[in-house]
């Protein structure tokens, strides 16, 4: 699970966003579809996606989140 991601894009805008703030529920990248999806929290007006594609991202740093529930 991704918590943490900082987009770079080939416009040299910077892109940050972690989960839990600003609403973010959740970060996915989806490689076979080409994309970087941020979910927001669901609102009166509906849920929130933001969609980045891949082919407009120079670099990407994310940290992710491992799942202690097993050990």
């Amino acid at each position: 699970m991704i918590d943490r991601i900082e987009v770079s894009m080939i416009n040299e805008s910077v892109h940050n966003f972690r989960k839990g703030e600003f609403g973010v529920k959740s970060i996915e990248i989806h490689e076979k579809r080409g994309l970087i999806e941020i979910i927001y929290v669901s609102k009166e007006t509906g849920t929130k996606n933001v969609l980045i594609p891949l082919q407009n991202v120079e670099k990407c740093e994310f940290t992710q989140k491992s799942d202690s529930k097993g050990a």
